[in-house]
């Protein structure tokens, strides 16, 4: 079952934990910033 967007933002101003599926989806329309880590590339000159 795929959260309502409402439901998302009522869980976020409410600091309330998100799940699995409602925090990629909050992720995908930008109400939370992605954890993603770049990695960097050691460059030898």
């Amino acid at each position: 079952m795929v959260a309502k967007l409402s439901t998302i933002r009522r869980k976020i101003r409410n600091r309330e934990k998100l799940g699995f599926s409602e925090r990629a989806r909050a992720v995908n329309k930008g109400l939370l910033p992605s954890k993603v880590k770049k990695k960097r590339k050691n460059v030898k000159k």
